[in-house]
């Protein structure tokens, strides 16, 4: 025990040093001999700590978590020399997993430096900052601790139930000491991610780079959440809102140019900062370990032609054009995925991460105005806007569960390979009764695996905790 404290506590001033001597955003540079008591003098010095937490979001354990989520849920397999990968496939990840633990500290290491920059601000430390961009920083920084609390909930907590107590440990203030907290209940973690995204909304810049989380951000994430928590119809609206945003985020004509322009795209709503450099980006490049699954092959198959003649020779054909784009020979590049095709050991150039963008606000738009009781058309017609812009023939009303059920597929086929999303979907589907999940993916077959173990040195470090059941 006393020696996990340790180690946090190191972990944490790590964390802080790195943070105001972090610089891969923009050109500022750090300035030496600092404390944490004099890190904040002014707005320069506060830029430098908000850029070290967005750099924590790009941190190896943190930055490629996607593709474990790809292979617990419907989107794929990983195979050989996946870090962590033990137990993903089969839905069985051993509490021991080192990976989860590194996972869950990097989460908390967001939450902690962004709890670090808020308080500092909110004390006035940055001296001769004016109203306006103290409260835009404070917006950011409460959107990372929200977004990085709303990953650790689906990760580790029955976030699909928001009258359970089996949350997560919220964490509001800075500390350099390993605190032991019981979990808190699901809607309390939602009531604090709402309240930061609030904030953020309301306070939150405009007109920004992709790589920062701006006012439209903070309500494309909010829209999510609100869908999660089953207020469908604030939902519908304010993924609506983000569509008919007035800051020029639109969709791509191709879906290819989503992946040519990366955070430049008109349709990124947020996604980290990549460039040159062995820092410049995520660790998106280990997508070349893994493949698709069989499932959303037969589902991409299903889309264009005759069942099972998808073709993914030279260009690939009679596929849905987002899979065949993803895999066929000519398009996959040298990570065999084109979503991802910056191998950071053969190129200068560097991977993103898709956290947020336009077309999953249209599907969010879709399932929460048709779960809300709402207009089906429009709902159709949000569905129809993204298949066709993917060149595939839109879908027809013919009830609600094949509504959703469309929906459903839609954002797989959409987002393989991006967030994590289809899984998220998988659960929140089956719990709501329209699907058993293990029929889609026979390994997830009972409820204990809809969420991952909370580690054994997370559950020795704090032990307050709760581990999940099965586990």
């Amino acid at each position: 025990m006393k020696k996990y404290i340790n180690t946090f506590q190191k972990l944490v001033i790590l964390a802080i040093a790195v943070t105001i001597s972090s610089c891969s955003i923009d050109d500022i540079q750090p300035i030496n001999q600092l404390t944490v008591e004099n890190t904040i003098r002014d707005e320069a010095s506060a830029q430098l700590v908000l850029n070290g937490v967005y750099d924590l979001g790009r941190e190896f354990d943190v930055s490629f978590f996607p593709l474990h989520l790809a292979g617990y849920g419907d989107e794929g397999v990983l195979t050989n020399g996946v870090s962590g990968s033990t137990g993903f496939n089969t839905n069985e990840v051993p509490v021991e997993n080192k990976f989860l633990t590194n996972l869950y500290s990097g989460q908390y290491k967001i939450i902690n430096t962004a709890n670090f920059l808020i308080q500092e601000l909110e004390a006035g430390k940055a001296i001769g900052i004016s109203d306006e961009r103290k409260a835009g920083m404070i917006s950011e920084a409460k959107f990372q601790r929200a977004f990085a609390h709303f990953n650790l909930l689906r990760y580790f907590g029955q976030y699909y139930d928001v009258s359970s107590k089996y949350g997560i440990v919220l964490r509001t203030t800075f500390s350099t000491e390993l605190e032991s907290k019981p979990r808190n209940s699901v809607q309390e973690v939602y009531n604090l991610i709402e309240a930061d995204l609030e904030y953020a909304v309301v306070n939150g810049p405009v007109f920004i780079d992709h790589f920062y989380s701006g006012s439209l951000a903070a309500k494309a994430l909010l829209a999510k959440v609100k869908l999660y928590e089953g207020k469908y119809a604030e939902a519908a609206t304010l993924a609506e809102e983000v569509i008919f945003n007035g800051e020029g985020y639109e969709l791509e004509f191709s879906y290819t140019d989503i992946f040519q322009n990366q955070f430049y795209s008109p349709e990124v709503i947020f996604a980290p900062f990549c460039g040159p450099g062995a820092e410049g980006g995520t660790n998106m490049n280990v997508i070349n370990r893994t493949t698709y699954s069989e499932y959303l092959r037969s589902l991409a198959d299903a889309q264009v032609g005759d069942p099972n003649d998808g073709d993914l020779t030279g260009a690939g054909s009679n596929y849905d054009p987002r899979f065949s784009f993803a895999y066929s020979d000519d398009t996959q590049g040298v990570n065999g995925q084109a979503k991802y095709p910056f191998n950071s050991f053969a190129s200068s150039q560097n991977n993103t991460l898709y956290h947020l963008r336009l077309a999953e606000m249209y599907l969010v738009h879709a399932e929460a105005l048709t779960r809300a009781g709402g207009d089906t058309g429009l709902a159709l017609l949000s569905l129809n806007t993204i298949r066709d812009r993917a060149g595939v023939d839109p879908k027809d009303f013919i009830d609600v569960p094949t509504l959703l059920e469309d929906i459903r597929k839609e954002k797989l086929l959409e987002l393989f390979y991006e967030n994590g999303e289809p899984l998220f979907d998988l659960v929140r589907y089956d719990i709501l009764g329209n699907l058993d999940a293990s029929s889609i993916k026979p390994t997830l077959n009972n409820e204990n695996k809809f969420v991952l173990p909370y580690p054994a040195e997370v559950l020795i470090g704090n032990n307050a905790l709760v581990q999940n059941s099965g586990y």
